[in-house]
């Protein structure tokens, strides 16, 4: 049988023969995980647009006037990584394929220093584009599957057959030699259901790995916290994950580090509009990339005791008082909040 570990090394082993630059700074991780030092994954929404309005999106929500996001920025934000031993970018949206210089995004994010990977609904994600990609410099294609069952997930993205054309999606980046993840959701409501195991099975079959997102009070189900997992929908998703190494969620151990909720430390997300957050679904601005360096945001970003301590919860989809008590503070309002509203001088470390 396939355990996690030999997932791990066959991910590792493909990167050291592929991009052997990064490779050496990803192995610097634990390292630097064990100093203290953050090496977060910045997911970049470059744009917004999108081929789809699906029932969970918040990307309206953060529309605004003003700077938006170009290839001359995100060479600048790549620059600033590097400089800090940073090595994975994700870049989603909206949706990129859709992206008219999408070919210049990927440049100036600098495939040769970062390992890169994108999200996308996988509409146009054909033979033809998922070959381009690969020799773009992409390594990782990030497919949103809302659930096993092609009714459900047709539902949700509001777009009938958008279920086989991201499961052909998935075959198409597979055989163009791109890792595949599967990215579904789960809420109180379908967690501990025979489809999450059906499509571990699927994905375990056919190389690819499942990225289990539990659902967050945002979006359509702001304040509706009835949908957040319990203890019991969290010990599923683990012993799931005990039979099928493949699936995954962000709080489990990997690499051989326990990092917990990983905000900051190991995860950021840029808007389009240049705005940073602790995570994508944390929708607090901790700083914005074109007023203030990369280097001086993370820092900002540690300081706050929640982003600085490991907790064993996902603080956006399981720590009861950090949703009821930072992220209610975003609710029904322009996203995102400032820092500065949202925490308090007691919430900095001292």
């Amino acid at each position: 049988m396939v355990t996690e570990k030999d997932i791990e090394q066959q991910k590792r082993a493909k990167l050291k023969r592929e991009k052997p630059h990064v490779f050496e700074k990803v192995i610097k991780i634990e390292e630097r995980f064990r100093q203290g030092i953050p090496t977060p994954i910045i997911d970049i929404a470059y744009n917004y647009t999108c081929n789809l309005k699906c029932r969970h999106c918040t990307a309206s929500r953060f529309k605004k006037e003003g700077r938006k996001l170009t290839p001359e920025d995100l060479r600048n934000i790549s620059n600033q990584a590097h400089e800090l031993g940073l090595c994975q970018f994700c870049l989603s949206g909206g949706e990129p394929l859709i992206f008219k210089d999408l070919d210049d995004v990927i440049r100036a994010l600098q495939p040769d220093k970062f390992h890169l990977t994108m999200s996308t609904n996988g509409h146009f994600l054909s033979p033809e584009m998922a070959r381009h990609l690969k020799a773009m410099g992409l390594d990782k294609i990030k497919i949103s599957l809302d659930d096993f069952d092609e009714k459900q997930h047709d539902a949700n993205r509001n777009s009938r057959g958008a279920y086989q054309k991201a499961m052909k999606a998935m075959m198409n980046a597979g055989e163009a030699g791109l890792s595949v993840v599967i990215q579904t959701v789960v809420s109180r409501q379908n967690c501990q259901t025979d489809r999450l195991i059906h499509m571990a099975e699927f994905a375990q079959k056919n190389n690819f790995t499942v990225d289990v997102l539990i659902a967050r009070a945002t979006g359509e189900w702001e304040g509706r916290h009835e949908v957040l997992i319990n203890e019991e929908d969290a010990e599923f998703i683990r012993k799931a994950h005990d039979k099928y190494p493949v699936l995954h969620r962000d709080t489990f151990p990997s690499y051989g580090m326990d990092k917990g909720c990983g905000c900051v430390d190991s995860t950021l997300h840029i808007t389009q509009y240049g705005d940073v957050l602790p995570c994508v679904y944390i929708h607090i601005s901790i700083g914005n990339i074109f007023e203030e360096s990369l280097a001086d945001i993370i820092k900002r970003g540690q300081s706050i005791k929640y982003f600085q301590k490991h907790s064993r919860l996902c603080l956006s989809g399981e720590d009861r008082y950090f949703i009821e008590n930072y992220m209610a503070k975003f609710y029904g309002k322009p996203l995102p909040i400032s820092w500065s509203e949202a925490f308090g001088k007691d919430d900095f470390v001292k």
